[in-house]
């Protein structure tokens, strides 16, 4: 039987928020793994297409992912941040497994960065194990890992809702996660099962829906206390739209991806069909005393020849393929509509952008890339703030995105501006924290370091006594001209 989710007395109804966006969710979930195991529904069978022709062409389409490199690579932008100094101990202990299975602080966020810039949005749980009975002191509770933790949800589990605003502010009454759990089956055997959280402030309650006297019933299995005055959950999206509301931010660019899967299927179907030319003859006699009448095996190949009878003729049927230049070049225009969407400007996917267009389109993305930076700031916030409730600790601290990260790399050009320039108009070490700060410098390049190994090098002492010599004659040439600022 087929889980209800209509039925609002049930743990998985489904919130019509939900229902707005189910079908865009599966298609950029489907894009996120690359379409295993449903490119047939991309790709559907022609009207009168023999199976096994389908099953060839299937074959002969490989999927060229560009939505989930696309995604990662903008997430990995985001990733370079510091924990603040003023983060509660509890909380920098826990840096290197922030979640009870072993990830780090920043594998966690920017796997929640993906999920982000894959569905719109993504929920954040801020967990603590439930307590076991005779575990009451403080070296106990460390030594059995109870503290507070951090939980990942995707937006397809958070089935419905119930959220009051109070000052623009979101207090959410009730909420309904779905959970995936293995749970033991026969003797070495796991089986998939479904379970429903639903949270509230202050407890929570888990459900198995079972079928009980023919009808769909939710069966609580699990219960308790939080501790809380809240729920401990915050909503993580791409802007400041509502809860749970919008569309996925690349849901253009999945639209592409699967257009261009579906031009490459067409135009190796046409290079396939046109590389098999089809051989004919005409006039050969059947062979003697078959009834139906049968004709002879037509050889091909360099041993053999073909004996062609007298008004007979033989030859190929050889396709002209117009459509194969059309084709190929839709095929690449679709292929330069989901590099202006993706990283293309930062990567070199597009070579024949102006500098003009690449700086437009790395302005767009940087921008919406830096409001990100900043709700994940204020998300990792709130979650810390929601940890030390747990933990009583007063300061709560937070992350600092690295924005820098975010601007273009300097130019070849504007460098050997900088470069040139070094020494005369300000001074070694400015320049050398201009280059890093616009990263043409690796990130861990140690300035002051560089800075003692240039003044000990006799070509950069002589250097800069020329650089001097020349500023003074400036000054004595023209005393009323000001010298540059350092």
């Amino acid at each position: 039987m087929t889980i209800p989710t209509k039925d609002s007395d049930l743990p998985s109804f489904l919130h019509p928020l939900y229902l707005e966006v189910a079908d865009e969710l599966a298609l950029v979930a489907d894009l996120w793994s690359e379409l295993k195991d449903c490119k047939k529904q991309y790709l559907p069978k022609e009207q009168a297409e023999p199976p096994l022709s389908y099953r060839n062409r299937l074959d002969r389409t490989p999927f060229d992912s560009r939505f989930k490199p696309a995604l990662k690579g903008h997430a990995g932008l985001l990733s370079d941040f510091t924990v603040l100094e003023d983060t509660a101990a509890s909380i920098t202990a826990a840096i290197e497994d922030i979640d009870l299975q072993g990830t780090d602080l920043t594998t966690f966020l920017t796997d929640l960065d993906e999920m982000v810039l894959r569905d719109g949005g993504a929920g954040v749980l801020v967990e603590y194990p439930v307590a076991l009975e005779g575990i009451e002191s403080a070296a106990d509770q460390m030594a059995l890992e109870m503290r507070p933790y951090l939980v990942a949800i995707d937006r397809r589990n958070i089935l419905n809702w119930q959220i009051d605003y109070m000052r623009g502010k979101p207090v959410i009454r009730h909420l309904a996660i779905r959970e995936m759990r293995l749970e033991p089956e026969g003797l070495f055997g796991v089986a998939e099962k479904t379970y429903y959280r639903v949270l509230r402030p202050g407890s929570f309650e888990v459900y198995e829906l079972r079928v009980i006297s023919n009808k769909w019933q939710a069966v609580l299995v699990e219960a308790g206390e939080t501790g809380l005055d809240q729920v401990p959950f915050r909503w993580y999206s791409i802007s400041n739209s509502k809860w749970f509301a919008g569309l996925p931010p690349f849901l253009n660019l999945a639209r592409l991806n699967i257009e261009h899967l579906q031009k490459r299927s067409s135009l190796n179907e046409v290079l396939w069909k046109c590389n098999l030319p089809t051989f004919y003859r005409k006039g050969c006699p059947p062979i003697p005393g078959t009834n139906p009448p049968q004709f002879p095996p037509l050889k091909i190949g360099p041993n053999s020849v073909i004996d062609v009878p007298k008004d007979g003729e033989a030859g190929v049927i050889e396709p002209k393929g117009t459509a194969i230049a059309a084709t190929q070049a839709d095929t690449e225009k679709l292929e330069g509509a989901m590099d202006r969407v993706s990283l293309a400007f930062l990567t070199g996917g597009e070579a024949s952008k102006t500098a003009t267009e690449i700086m437009m389109d790395s302005a767009q993305t940087q921008c919406s890339l830096k409001n990100m930076a900043r709700r994940k700031e204020s998300l990792v916030q709130s979650l810390f703030s929601l940890w030390v409730e747990y933990t009583g600790e007063t300061a709560a601290g937070g992350i600092q995105v690295n924005e820098s990260i975010l601007q273009m790399p300097m130019s070849s050009q504007d460098a050997g501006l900088v470069l040139d320039n070094m020494g005369v108009k300000f001074s070694d070490r400015l320049g050398l924290e201009l280059l890093k700060y616009r990263r043409w410098l690796p990130p861990e390049v140690d300035v002051d370091a560089e800075v003692e190994r240039l003044e000990g090098m006799p070509q950069a002492r002589s250097l800069v006594s020329e650089a001097d010599v020349e500023v003074e004659r400036g000054r004595q040439t023209n005393p009323d001209r000001q010298p540059a600022a350092a």
